[in-house]
């Protein structure tokens, strides 16, 4: 059946060669030809329909698409490579394809141009065709079809990132490649760039409207952060970066200093917040990935970009000092500021405890936020969700109460039930993640005096936590309760010092948390034996062992959705039960007790999710909201 396909769509190709304007291309019969069919095909069949294909797209008069597609079709196996590519005949004009008003064309050139991303050898070949690579770029940024931008940046960044197939190691840097020095010291390939985006330019012969530039300093913007490097980061061609009032400095200073009017254009000002956000994660630029050239602390180097060039404090403004800033401005850039600075304390958590004006007054941004939110608020869900996601990203040290500074984390109810208020606690309760470099350890003690400082000021937590779990017809705000009750139990606490004179930013002494929450003991040292230990031992331990709750007795109705939801709930209670037990046998092991808490929980785990729940009388309604 194939080779039928094959024949008579090579027939019909003839027929449309031999009278481009006078036979039109058969829609229905290219696009049969599909991924399945040319997996089947031999290798000369796939090369003489692409030739076909080749001689007919010049003199095409009419909609090419259903030519390029099948052509994109029949490159698209790995086996078919940028030296067959340019094997073809006649040969494919790159530049003349991308340039093109068209942009089935610009697609189809694109496609064939993708196959030198796969060595280095090839993204050479391409390299070496200045024109090429000037057609590339100007595509990429000044098409106004989004398709077209989408599959030029990826061809451009696949050029740049090139490496061969049998390179296991990165020995070199990427910016010494044939790739980059074409483009970063290429005096018009690197001006190129420069004109396109650049504002100063606008009104110019051949250039860009001041809206079409912007969407060019966005797709700009989306490359540079994935190819940030030295070559990004430093000068290249000082004439080209000067005549764009950039000293010192190379394309990312541009983009982030030069290039976007962030006072009279907001959606971009909106787009450049974001972007630094990204720039500050770790892992942001693809190239670190390979070029051993780029030290591994390079959220680092960005932090010392964006505060040497006053970005930083500037874009924190937004969120911690916001009566600067005019009320329109704050309405689209209070989010963004928030949540760069919630990137900032994940990635930068040492920095963040050393930068005391930046420390408090993000303190003292996020209490009077939280101050102002009404019962009826939080109930309704109307939540500070950007405040919360930066509460959630402060280093726990930050949270905790000082002298003349009480913690915002104590502001966070827990009736009325948040979702978010409880998804806050969870986070913070569990203790430090991975992603940032302040000692784990002191946010790992910062965590467990957190959960008892929090617990003494709300003696009810866990009532309430478990009234809000039982509420299954509010199961997002239940689900949240239940991740509240697991992530106590699978926390990750550490011992306080000793005495106040070991501690260190404000961690209590074992003591002094102890005095604190008027404990005549020692506190629990884990987040399992919390749980095991009043109030929550009578209330949470409780729940997680009585049978699930479902509607399946209601009478007229109790099926779909609320059935459904009450299995999500029991299925969430049930994992968190399953990440008790492992905890209760590592205790019992340790101290020869616990061996009856260990039967029970086993005895219910033996149940099922459900734990016999389908027994008459089992099913429950829900709480008087």
């Amino acid at each position: 059946m194939a080779m039928d396909l094959v024949r008579k769509i090579q027939s019909h190709l003839s027929e449309a060669v031999a009278n481009p304007a006078g036979i039109s291309l058969d829609e229905i019969l290219l696009e049969k030809f599909d991924g399945q069919v040319t997996d089947s095909i031999s290798e000369e069949q796939r090369d003489a329909l692409i030739h076909q294909l080749a001689q007919l797209l010049p003199n095409l008069q009419q909609d090419p698409t259903p030519a390029t597609n099948l052509i994109q079709v029949l490159i698209r196996p790995l086996s078919y490579t940028f030296t067959r590519v340019l094997d073809i005949q006649p040969s494919v004009d790159f530049h003349a394809g991308l340039k093109a008003p068209s942009s089935p064309i610009n697609l189809v050139t694109l496609a064939l141009l993708q196959k030198a991303r796969l060595s280095k050898s090839d993204a050479d070949i391409v390299a070496s065709k200045p024109e090429t690579v000037a057609a590339l770029i100007e595509l990429w940024l000044s098409t106004p079809d989004t398709a077209v931008a989408r599959r030029a940046h990826d061809t451009f960044l696949g050029l740049l990132i090139a490496q061969d197939e049998n390179q296991s190691t990165i020995t070199g840097s990427y910016n010494q490649d044939l790739m980059w020095r074409r483009v970063f010291r290429d005096k018009d390939l690197y001006g190129l760039i420069y004109q396109i985006c650049s504002l100063d330019t606008t009104g110019k012969a051949g250039q860009l409207s001041r809206r079409d530039k912007t969407v060019a300093q966005a797709r700009l913007l989306d490359l540079v952060v994935k190819i940030d490097c030295d070559a990004i980061r430093s000068t290249q061609i000082a004439d080209v970066e000067r005549r764009y009032g950039v000293q010192r400095g190379g394309l990312l200073k541009f983009a982030t200093t030069k290039m976007v009017d962030y006072e009279d254009d907001v959606l971009m000002h909106m787009t450049l917040v974001d972007f630094l956000a990204e720039l500050l994660r770790p892992d942001h630029s693809v190239v670190q990935a390979f070029d051993i050239s780029v030290g591994p602390p390079y959220a680092s180097a960005s932090l010392d970009f964006l505060i040497s060039t006053g970005l930083h404090s500037r874009i924190l403004s937004y969120y911690i000092d916001s009566l600067r800033h005019s009320s329109l401005d704050l309405s689209y850039l209070y989010s963004r500021s928030a949540n760069y600075l919630a990137t900032y304390c994940t990635h930068n958590p040492s920095h963040f405890l050393q930068s005391e004006v930046v420390f408090k007054g993000t303190i003292a941004r996020l209490s009077a936020v939280l101050q102002n939110v009404s019962p009826g608020r939080w109930a309704q869900g109307q939540t500070p969700k950007h405040d919360l996601h930066v509460l959630a990203s402060l280093p726990r040290l930050a949270l905790l109460p000082r002298q003349t500074l009480d913690s915002p984390l104590f502001l966070l109810p827990v009736q009325p039930p948040s979702e978010d208020a409880l998804q806050t606690l969870a986070t913070v309760f569990h203790g430090p993640s991975e992603q940032g470099r302040v000692n784990s350890d002191d946010e790992a003690s910062a965590s467990r005096a957190l959960y008892f400082l929090y617990l003494e000021r709300n003696p009810d937590l866990w009532q309430h936590v478990v009234k809000a779990a039982e509420t299954v017809a509010l199961k997002d705000t239940a689900l949240a309760a239940i991740a509240l009750m697991k992530s106590v139990i699978t926390s990750k606490w550490g011992p306080l010092p000793a005495d106040n004179h070991a501690a260190t930013f404000g961690l209590p002494s074992e003591a002094r948390l102890a005095d604190s929450c008027h404990s005549p003991q020692a506190l629990p040292p884990t987040g399992t034996l919390a749980i095991l230990a009043p109030p929550a031992l009578e209330t949470v331990v409780s729940y997680l062992l009585r049978p699930a709750q479902t509607f399946s007795n209601l009478v007229g109705g109790g099926k779909g959705d609320v059935e459904s939801a009450a299995y999500r709930v029991a299925a969430a209670k049930f994992e968190v039960l399953v990440s008790l037990k492992p905890k209760l046998e590592e205790v019992a092991q340790q101290t020869g007790t616990l061996e009856d808490a260990v039967a029970v929980v086993n005895k219910r785990l033996a149940l099922g999710v459900l734990g016999g729940s389908g027994e008459p009388g089992s099913s429950v309604g829900t709480m008087e909201l």
